[in-house]
């Protein structure tokens, strides 16, 4: 019997595994299908941006324009379109759009609404066009995840097919936009996915690479920043050590004061008793009056931000300006991109933070370089190394995905040279925001909607539980032949509520449990014995199985019981698992795994 059961397992295991590849190609198919389709919306939305650029600017930029004193009311009169679009068409246009996207992966089972692309999309594209304080990549992240939503359920696909999709647009996106094929795949599986699993990763890397191919085939393959400075040597000194840590230390600072300003600003915007869709306007009004004087602080900044890895950030003042006066103008222009962004989104526009965490940390590293050159003449590099490895850091404090800031900022420039002090600096800010506040930049957005996001992708402790240290070898067997009243004597006096089947021999027949007993009653077998209403194909395990693959057994087959046989014996028992002694075990591995205090902070968050 147990030959046939090992043949029927056998034939079980074949079929799953050709349903797995058909829906590993099926998933690829896909991928590829949206990163292509990712690659010509990012494409297509540059060029929107660029078409209202000309229009509100006159052919200009917001960094080099005639306007004068005009360009105050510019922004406002892009926010008038953005608040109808927001307020009357789709209010999940607001804001970065990454949160949006995190709760559809999260909460919604990957599903967006199908005028998000085209509402995002324009409403993006008046804001940035316009001159208001804000990135592209938050809103090509939005749009490409909408479309891939929109995809997945054309072709019904299940929930979590649905979440991988959402995520491959994603990550299609922001390799599309930034030319950054590796930095794509990570960011939607450090912020979106939260799981490294080959269902999702093979998706997300098909994605970026056809997102990828066709980008460089239409606009070139070319590093989004062109850094033209010599790092000098690729192993920093033990003093610039410290001056990298000083500046993470410093980057995280700023990434939290970035978080708490936006959404203070959002709360004070939210209190205001005027229509909701005249709200960017009055924040548009005073991006503008900012603009005035610092108008490096409109749109993406991105002149802005390569002139600090340059080491040029000197041509933005008056010649005649020492060092010293320039860093405190840096500091100031930081300040007021920060405070514009704020305004920019906690008003209602709509627009990204991705490239406003660049220009922050562009701004304090180009502030914080040129300092040490002030100070320690001699010492360090040039401030354009300083400024890269701000932009990293600043990063990776707002958006606590550290490894996804590293790549891109290391994609970004095709600069090997300062990946040390990049990842020394990245994981000091990361530390530091985490010190300060819970929340990212993302998720804070979703906790004032009462969504608890969990961004930190941990190994599932299950996995490395082994069956032999939760099943228990005191347990109760019963013989093919007896009654039904046998078995309820047997529940009374031991509390257990399943039995395997051991016959003369020794061997396991089978399992049955007290909804057999249950059943049977209800056909009227009170009569019948054990061999008549057991569970013969028994579900076994073995003893260096994984816990996570007992419980998915006892969840897909809908049981509470499960033997553990000998692999080289299948017909001896050496012990039983059931819910209790899986859920007990699991909670011994938890007390070990997490601290008493840090267990009573979760109970009371």
């Amino acid at each position: 019997m147990f030959e046939e059961l090992q043949d029927f397992q056998r034939s079980l295991i074949g079929y799953i595994r050709s349903v797995f590849l058909r829906e590993y190609a099926k998933l690829s198919i896909l991928a590829a299908m949206i990163g292509c389709a990712a690659a010509f919306i990012a494409i297509g939305f540059r060029y929107l941006i660029l078409f209202f650029q000309d229009i509100f600017f006159s052919g200009g930029t917001p960094l080099h324009n005639d306007l004068g004193v005009m360009i105050v009311i510019i922004p406002a009169i892009g926010a008038v379109f953005v608040g109808l679009i927001t307020h009357f068409w789709a209010p999940e246009t607001k804001g970065a759009g990454v949160a949006e996207v995190m709760q559809a992966v999260q909460v919604n089972k990957g599903r967006v609404r199908k005028r998000v692309p085209i509402a995002k999309a324009l409403a993006s594209s008046l804001t940035i066009g316009s001159g208001g304080s804000a990135g592209r990549e938050g809103p090509i992240v939005q749009i490409g995840a909408s479309f891939a939503s929109i995809v997945g359920r054309f072709f019904k696909l299940t929930s979590t097919e649905m979440r991988i999709m959402v995520a491959c647009g994603a990550a299609g996106g922001i390799a599309a936009t930034f030319n950054t094929p590796i930095a794509g795949a990570i960011f939607a599986l450090e912020l979106l996915l939260l799981e490294f699993k080959t269902r999702s990763f093979v998706p997300l890397i098909i994605s970026s690479v056809f997102a990828t191919v066709v980008s460089r085939n239409v606009l070139g393959d070319y590093p989004t920043f062109d850094v033209g400075l010599e790092f000098g040597q690729t192993s920093p000194s033990p003093f610039e050590l410290v001056l990298y840590l000083l500046l993470g230390l410093l980057a995280g600072l700023i990434g939290v004061l970035f978080i708490k300003t936006l959404y203070k600003i959002d709360d004070v915007f939210a209190a205001i008793k005027m229509a909701p869709y005249t709200k960017p306007v009055l924040g548009a009004l005073m991006v503008g009056a900012i603009a005035l004087f610092y108008p490096s602080i409109m749109g993406v900044g991105y002149d802005t931000v390569g002139m600090a890895l340059n080491g040029e950030m000197d041509g933005l003042f008056p010649k005649q300006l020492s060092l010293l006066p320039i860093v405190v103008l840096v500091c100031t222009l930081l300040f007021m991109k920060l405070i514009a962004t704020s305004l920019t989104l906690g008003s209602g526009g709509s627009g990204g933070v991705f490239a406003p965490s660049l220009f922050l940390g562009a701004m304090l590293g180009s502030a914080f370089g040129m300092a040490a050159i002030e100070f320690f003449p001699g010492e360090t590099t040039g401030y354009g190394a300083f400024a890269l490895v701000g932009m990293a850091a600043v990063l990776a404090a707002t958006s606590r995905a550290t490894l996804t800031a590293i790549l891109m900022l290391f994609e970004l420039t095709s600069t090997y040279e300062i990946i040390l002090p990049l990842m020394f600096a990245c994981v000091v800010s990361d530390v530091v925001s985490s010190l300060l506040t819970k929340e990212t930049i993302y998720t804070a957005k979703l906790a004032k909607r009462g969504i608890k996001y969990v961004h930190d992708l941990e190994a599932n402790i299950l996995e490395y539980v082994r069956v032999k240290d939760a099943m228990y070898t005191d347990f109760t067997i019963v013989r093919p032949d007896m009654t039904l009243d046998d078995i309820e004597d047997f529940e009374l006096e031991t509390g257990e509520k399943g039995f395997p089947v051991i016959d003369q021999d020794g061997k396991l027949r089978g399992i049955v449990t007290a909804t057999d007993v249950r059943k049977a009653y209800d056909k009227g077998m009170e009569k019948a014995v054990i061999r008549e209403i057991m569970t013969k194909r028994v579900v076994t395990v073995f003893p260096d199985d994984s816990l996570q693959s007992v419980v998915e057994k006892m969840v897909l087959r809908d049981i509470g019981h499960i033997p553990v046989i000998d692999p080289g014996n299948p017909n001896r028992l050496l012990g039983m698992l059931d819910r209790e002694s899986v859920l007990e075990r699991y909670r011994g591995v938890l007390s070990e795994e997490v601290s008493p205090e840090s267990l009573q902070g979760r109970l009371y968050e």
